[in-house]
């Protein structure tokens, strides 16, 4: 009878002979089993997560997400399960070591232009490293490229943004890339904050600088976007580009100033009044010294006589809206203010005119502007 019970307690199952021939199913069967029996047991929770790392290895990229995180739980459970500072640092290696093997795939897949999907893959190898270290700074930043190149800005971003939770005490390059991608998304006061924060000053980088300028103005912050061309006019003086944008920028302030006073006209406010013309008049003369200034620094350039045309003729339209609700009193001086910018205007569409005899619109505009300036000869007259 002895006999007998011997030969029925067998062995258990050689784990690792299963691993050798390849049997991983049966082997994490077998290691799920024994740690039903007792969970304690650090190193076959190392075990199943090696295992499930070469079952990555196995298949494609793009599949291994599952496998990954399995070793990722496999070995947060040995550590939990008490395993001992050499199993600790034999984890850590495993992890480096997987992790590399994905990171620099995405690297060598990155730096292959013959693949038209070069990015799309290598997001996926880097998400798959980011899954055995999710503290690898390098993989964010990396991914993070790679999905700008395929158009996800929204992702590119919040990669890095994550990024930022491990980046230490040294974050200067992931706040430039922030702000530049808060720049191409159209988002110019995410874009400064993130600008600021890496000690960087826009103002010293025209391009960057215009960038910025340029995203101010398509969201409609005309006074963030004068603020910066200021500076960069000041920096940079003989640019007549620079100036023709930032006189406009003022006009566009000047006009947002006029419908203000226009309310303050209705409202009968008087201090209000003398305190917003003032504000229009010298708001207004700015722009029109940059506008000029512009001019006379490339006085071949068409689009800079043009932008003079247009300033002094709705700066003239704005003058003489405010006529309805302006008080007596102010009405004959904003009249004179309207007629002398029509003056302007008028000269500077026949200059277009004597350019560009051909072209409807400056013969219309000019020929509009001819007819008030003579009805108000007419009613002078009279």
């Amino acid at each position: 009878m002895t006999g007998f019970f011997i030969s029925c307690s067998s062995s258990k199952i050689n784990i690792d002979e299963l691993i050798q021939n390849n049997k991983y199913q049966e082997a994490i069967t077998e290691i799920d089993a024994r740690l039903a029996e007792n969970p304690s047991q650090p190193g076959l929770y190392i075990q199943k997560g090696k295992i499930n790392a070469s079952l990555a290895q196995d298949t494609d990229p793009e599949l291994r997400p599952e496998f990954y995180t399995n070793t990722d739980e496999s070995f947060e459970m040995a550590i939990e399960y008490g395993a001992v500072s050499a199993q600790v640092a034999t984890m850590d290696s495993l992890r480096q070591q997987y992790w590399k093997s994905e990171h620099n795939a995405g690297l060598r897949i990155t730096d292959n232009e013959a693949l038209s999907d070069r990015y799309h893959l290598a997001s996926i190898h880097f998400k798959n490293a980011l899954i055995l270290r999710e503290d690898a700074v390098s993989s964010y930043k990396n991914l993070s490229i790679a999905q700008f190149n395929q158009g996800d800005l929204d992702e590119a971003i919040g990669t890095l943004e994550t990024a930022l939770e491990y980046a230490g005490d040294e974050p200067t390059e992931i706040y430039e890339n922030l702000g530049y991608l808060y720049l191409e998304k159209g988002d110019p006061e995410q874009s400064s904050y993130y600008y600021e924060l890496a000690n960087t000053n826009v103002k010293e980088d025209l391009n960057l600088a215009f960038g910025l300028v340029n995203a101010y103005i398509s969201n409609g912050s005309n006074e963030q976007a004068a603020d910066i061309l200021e500076s960069l006019v000041a920096n940079n003086p003989d640019n007549a580009n620079l100036r023709i944008v930032y006189g406009t920028q003022l006009y566009l302030i000047t006009s947002g100033i006029m419908e203000d006073l226009k309310s303050a006209y209705s409202s009968n406010d008087t201090v209000l009044v003398d305190q917003i013309l003032f504000e229009a008049e010298g708001m207004g003369d700015e722009a029109e010294t940059q506008l000029i200034e512009a001019f006379r620094r490339d006085t071949s350039n068409t689009e800079y006589l043009e932008s003079l045309a247009v300033f002094y003729n709705n700066l003239s339209a704005q003058y003489l809206s405010l006529l309805p609700n302006a008080f007596e009193n102010d009405k004959i001086e904003l009249e004179n203010k309207a007629y002398n910018l029509i003056n302007f205007a008028i000269d500077y569409y026949e200059k277009l005119v004597a350019i560009d005899a051909n072209n409807d619109e400056y013969i219309q505009k000019l020929s509009v502007l001819k007819t008030l300036k003579n009805r108000k000869t007419a009613s002078a007259d009279n």
